[in-house]
């Protein structure tokens, strides 16, 4: 009995020591979960108090119209001041309560460690620390723990960039597209972007291999090329900000925003067909350079395709439903088959970026003059606010980073050389190409144009977050910390520079340009026999003076007579429909295509282009 009393005892002591340990287990579960709430509500909380005093910031400047330096590069300052404060003073706040264990000895800890160190050292080589913390998981490291949880906590995954803040900006550089101006100068678009684009990539990649040859700096070629395709993209925030501002000539304003808009694209498709064979072998061949120009037309040319189609899709569905009399749920629509375009894009192997830039370009053309006034005021205003926050975020963090990032590897010559090379490299393509297209282009891209867009070759976010995707070697590293000072150098010394600039040079703007442009328009609308802005009737011969005759040509003038026989009668409420404009043999069909609206000849609106 007695020895039957003792061992009742020992098991109510083991399950008290259990329920105990459990209990110690919850607390500590629970600490753990509210330090990293608390850390993380921290971290937003500075952003988004950063991103107040950059609204107040852009406001104060454009009430003054203060043009020395750009509300882009005191959104740069704003973020260097963030990170230099993180990194030298830690604040405090972004260390978790941790556990060293030692394996020397035999360490008791009452609750399971939020954070182990063990240090090995491989043979022949120099300590390594490896560190598990229990949220993030394993990784290896030099650096010191206090460092390492600070980028933690405010450095964020490059994978935000491209499926969160980057497709609003490029959607809405394509939404917002000024198709009159960009149309009349699409041949010199174009070519800018797509010849000028490649040529700047192989130009950096050339100039870099040579000065990094000479001083044995250790980059192989087709590193300096996929630097030379990330840096090749352009950022328009900052340049075309102050071109709106003081309302420069349009025709130079629509070469500029069409480069920027859309060599981004470019870009990342010729840095992923580098990436895709850059490990094939050490040289690139003759068959290297075929699989890259199929590889860029297909992806380039497929995510085309998928994106104008899906926004062709949304335009179908508004027009033959009548979700506009819901125009919460018509301008949600819009929003989410806009993101979808990225998506589809990612997961198709395609470029996203690529994809919703001209879903954008498809909704302005189409959906739009389907939506109801309410959405299209409200997606105008949505897509417009939310690039402005994204992009002011994006040149926030990039001067966070520059301090609380410990993945940069910094090489001053390397920058320096980089500074020399993007702008020789971007030189080579811009008087050359111009001289080239100068031959039968009119009106001609004189010299003042042809200097600023030398000039307005700003880096920003793209750049950056391509540079940051990939930091596994300490290449990669030298490149991303060196894409990052060209962003801050470009961002600060062109976009301030800008409208000391166009001064200089001697660019119409304000008054000048509104008058000249009005004098242009005045001209076409009187030349023009229909209510259709780009009627193909008109001959070249009779287009005013200065006005570009691209778009009398005979592609685009095929494509304007389909356009308008074909593609808006069937994708909005536009008319002549198309039980009109087609045959009568396709009647049945058309007849299902063609909505009430147009049947009885009326539209909810007149239709136009969502410039």
């Amino acid at each position: 009995m007695r020895h039957f009393l003792l061992l009742v005892v020992y098991f109510l002591y083991l399950i008290q020591n259990v329920h105990a340990t459990e209990n110690r287990l919850d607390m500590a579960a629970q600490r753990r979960a509210t330090n990293i709430h608390h850390m993380d509500t921290i971290i937003l909380l500075t952003y988004v108090s950063i991103m107040v005093l950059i609204v107040l910031t852009a406001w104060a400047f454009k009430h003054y119209r203060l043009r020395f330096i750009h509300e882009s590069g005191v959104t740069l300052f704003f973020g260097l001041l963030i990170g230099f404060v993180i990194r030298y003073f830690g604040l405090g706040l972004l260390e978790s309560q941790t556990f060293d264990v030692i394996t020397k000895n035999r360490t008791i800890v009452k609750e399971p460690p939020d954070y182990l160190m063990l240090e090995v050292k491989p043979e022949g080589g120099s300590r390594v620390s490896f560190h598990y913390e229990l949220i993030e998981g394993f990784f290896a490291d030099k650096r010191k723990r206090k460092e390492q949880q600070i980028e933690q906590k405010s450095v964020f995954s490059p994978e935000v960039f491209f499926n969160m803040l980057i497709p609003p900006i490029i959607f809405n550089a394509g939404y917002s597209l000024k198709k009159r101006h960009f149309f009349r100068n699409i041949g010199s678009i174009l070519a800018i972007v797509f010849i000028g684009t490649t040529i700047s990539c192989f130009g950096t990649a050339f100039l870099m291999f040579i000065f990094t040859t000479i001083f044995r700096m250790g980059f192989t070629f087709k590193e300096l090329l996929f630097f030379g395709a990330l840096i090749s993209a352009t950022d328009p925030v900052t340049i075309i900000s102050v071109f709106n501002e003081m309302n420069v000539e349009a025709d130079l304003f629509a070469l500029i925003f069409g480069e920027s808009a859309l060599n981004d694209a470019v870009a990342i498709v010729l840095s992923q067909v580098i990436e895709n064979f850059s490990t094939a072998s050490e040289a690139i061949t003759l068959h290297d350079v075929g699989q890259a120009v199929a590889g860029f037309g297909g992806v380039f040319f497929g995510s085309l395709t998928l994106g104008f189609g899906i926004g062709c899709l949304n335009a179908f569905v508004t027009k033959m439903t009548l979700i506009a009399e819901h125009p919460l749920l018509e301008s949600s629509l819009f929003v989410l088959i806009s993101y979808i375009s990225f998506l589809l894009g990612e997961v198709c192997g395609l470029t996203g970026i690529v994809s919703v830039l001209f879903c954008g370009i498809a909704q302005a053309h189409y959906t739009y003059n389907n939506l109801s006034t309410e959405s299209q005021n409200s997606t105008k205003h949505f897509f417009h606010m939310i690039s402005f926050i994204m992009e002011s975020f994006i040149f926030c963090y990039i001067g966070v980073s520059v301090f609380v990032t410990n993945n940069q590897k910094w090489n001053f010559g390397f920058l320096l050389f980089s500074l020399i090379s993007i702008t020789a490299a971007r030189a080579m393509f811009v008087y050359p190409l111009s001289f080239v297209l100068n031959i039968r282009r009119r009106p001609q891209i004189p010299k003042r144009y042809q200097h600023m867009i030398l000039f307005a070759g700003l880096r920003g976010a793209m750049a950056f977050a391509l540079a940051a995707r990939n930091t596994a070697t300490e290449n990669r590293q030298i490149i991303f910390a060196t894409t990052t000072a060209v962003v801050i150098f470009t961002v600060l010394i062109n976009g301030g520079l800008t409208a000391w600039m166009i001064d200089y040079l001697k660019i119409k703007h304000g008054k000048d340009a509104i008058e000249e442009g009005q004098r242009l328009e005045r001209g076409m609308n009187n030349l023009n026999q229909s209510e259709n802005p780009d009627d193909p009737n008109v001959p070249v011969s009779m287009a005013p003076p200065g006005l570009n005759p691209w778009d009398k040509a005979f592609l685009p003038r095929k494509w304007y007579h389909f356009d308008a026989s074909f593609m808006k009668p069937l994708l909005t409420h536009a008319t002549p429909s198309l039980e009109q404009t087609l045959p009568p043999l396709c009647l049945p069909l058309t007849s299902l295509l063609t909505s009430n609206r147009q049947k009885a000849g009326e539209t909810s609106t007149p239709f136009e282009d969502s410039d």
